[in-house]
C-alpha cells in the first residue's frame, strides 16, 4: 500500500488478528454459500466446497497480512486445486456465483474486524483500511473468475476437440468396417445412421481459407432442415452426412473450395456409398482442375468417376477415338458440342438445330466437319465416340494437356 504507511500497518494487524480465525473463516464462508446457493450442499460437492472456501481463507489471510498489491496477486497452488476440483462437478455460472457469496461474507467479516481491531486509529484510518480490504476481496473475485472463465474456454475447447477426433474416428471405422452394431455406432457418433443420408465431402485448397464448416452448413441448409453430421478430417477437409432422402441441388461459390455431393442412401450401406460418391466427386473435379464449380454432384460424374481411376489410359483412350477432333481449339470445340448435342438429341438434325438455335444446315455442315476430324462416319463407333465426348466435356484441359 504505497504512501500511507498507517493504513499498511493495521492492514498487517488485523489481517494477523484473523490468522487463528482461519478454519472458522473457511467454515463460515462454506455455510454462508451453501444457504444461498443449493448445489454446493450438495453431497458431492458440500466437502470440496469446504475445501476450497478453506484454502481461499487461508490465501487470503496471507496476502493481506503480506501486503500483495492487487498487480502482484495470484491464487495458491491449494486454491488452484480445489477451485478446479470443484470445476468438475459444478457449472461455471454456479461456480462463480458462490465465489461472489463467498466474497461476499468475507467483506463482511473483514468490516466487523477492522470495527474491532482499529478503533484507536480513528474513523478516517478505519475506513481506508475497510476500503483497502474490500477492494482486495473484490480484486480476488476478478482474478478468480477471470482465470476460471479461461480455464472454462479451454477446458470446453479441449472436450470439442477430443469428442471431434473421437466421431471421426468412429466414422472412419463405420465406413471401413464390417462389424458394425448399428445402435452403438450411431449413439457414439450422436448421428442415427437407421435414415436417410446425403453426404458432401468439403475440401479447400490449403492457400485458401474458407470456412469449411461454414460451408458445409450452408450448403445442408439449402437441402434440409435437418441438422447435419460434420466431422473435421484434417485442416482441409470436412466430411458431412445430412439426414434427407432428397437430392436437392443447390449453387454455392466459394473460392479455393471443392464440394463433392453424393447421392441419397438409406442406412448404414447408404451411409458409406453416398460419401463414396462425394469422395469420387472430388477426386473427378480436382482432375479437371480450374473453371470447375464448388458443388460436384455425382450423378453429373458418374461415368467420368468410373473411367478416370487410370488418367493416362483415359487420356489416351479420348485421344484415339476423338483423333483430331479433341484439338484444343475454338473450331474443334463447337465441332465436339454439335456432335454431343446431336447424339443427345437422339441423331435428329432439326431437334438438334432447335437446341442449339442453328439452321439445320449448320448442324450437317459442323457434323460432317466433325466426321472428317474422327476420320469416320459420325455413326460409326457411337458408343465409344459418346464416351469420348462426355469425358472430354467434363475434364476439359486435362484430358487435352495431359501429354504436356
Amino acid at each position: 500500500m504505497p504512501g500511507d504507511d498507517e493504513v499498511s500497518t493495521y492492514v498487517h494487524d488485523v489481517a494477523v488478528t484473523l490468522l487463528p480465525e482461519i478454519p472458522a473463516l473457511g467454515v463460515g464462508t462454506a455455510e454462508y454459500i451453501f444457504e444461498r446457493v443449493p448445489e454446493f450442499a450438495r453431497q458431492e460437492v458440500s466437502e470440496v466446497a469446504l475445501a476450497a472456501c478453506q484454502a481461499n481463507s487461508a490465501a487470503l489471510v496471507d496476502a493481506l497480512m503480506r501486503g500483495i498489491t492487487t498487480d502482484a496477486m495470484a491464487p495458491s497452488e491449494e486454491v488452484i486445486r480445489t477451485t478446479r476440483d470443484l470445476a468438475r462437478t459444478i457449472s461455471l455460472d454456479t461456480l462463480v456465483s458462490g465465489y461472489q457469496i463467498g466474497i461476499a461474507y468475507w467483506c463482511s467479516r473483514w468490516t466487523s474486524a477492522v470495527e474491532t481491531h482499529c478503533t484507536a486509529a480513528g474513523v478516517s484510518v478505519a475506513l481506508r483500511v475497510t476500503d483497502y480490504g474490500t477492494t482486495f476481496l473484490l480484486s480476488w473475485l476478478q482474478m478468480i473468475t477471470n482465470r476460471l472463465s479461461v480455464a472454462y474456454r479451454d477446458e470446453a475447447e479441449r472436450l470439442s476437440r477430443e469428442w471431434s477426433m473421437a466421431r471421426t474416428e468412429e466414422a472412419r471405422r463405420i465406413l471401413t468396417s464390417d462389424a458394425v452394431d448399428i445402435t452403438t455406432a450411431s449413439r457414439r457418433l450422436g448421428y442415427d445412421l437407421t435414415r436417410h443420408h446425403v453426404a458432401l465431402v468439403v475440401v479447400r485448397d490449403a492457400s485458401h481459407q474458407a470456412p469449411l464448416e461454414a460451408t458445409a452448413r450452408e450448403i445442408a441448409g439449402t437441402i434440409s432442415d435437418s441438422r447435419p453430421l460434420t466431422l473435421l478430417v484434417d485442416s482441409d477437409t470436412l466430411w458431412c452426412w445430412i439426414p434427407t432422402n432428397t437430392e436437392a441441388r443447390t449453387t454455392l461459390v466459394r473460392e479455393g473450395v471443392i464440394c463433392g455431393h453424393g447421392r441419397p442412401g438409406h442406412g448404414l450401406d447408404g451411409f458409406r456409398l453416398s460419401h463414396h460418391q462425394a469422395l469420387e466427386a472430388v477426386r473427378v473435379a480436382r482432375l479437371a482442375g480450374r473453371g470447375v464449380p464448388t458443388i460436384t454432384h455425382f450423378s453429373d460424374i458418374e461415368l467420368t468417376a468410373l473411367c478416370s481411376h487410370e488418367p493416362v489410359a483415359m487420356n489416351q483412350f479420348v485421344t484415339s477415338v476423338l483423333g483430331e477432333l479433341a484439338n484444343h481449339t475454338p473450331h474443334d470445340q463447337l465441332l465436339r458440342e454439335t456432335l454431343r448435342t446431336f447424339y443427345a438429341e437422339n441423331c435428329n438434325y432439326r431437334s438438334t438445330a432447335v437446341r442449339l438455335r442453328l439452321h439445320h444446315n449448320t448442324i450437317r455442315y459442323r457434323l460432317a466437319k466433325a466426321g472428317e476430324a474422327l476420320g469416320r462416319g459420325i455413326l460409326d463407333r457411337r458408343l465409344e465416340t459418346e464416351i469420348a465426348l462426355h469425358l472430354e466435356a467434363q475434364l476439359g484441359t486435362y484430358t487435352n494437356g495431359a501429354d504436356e
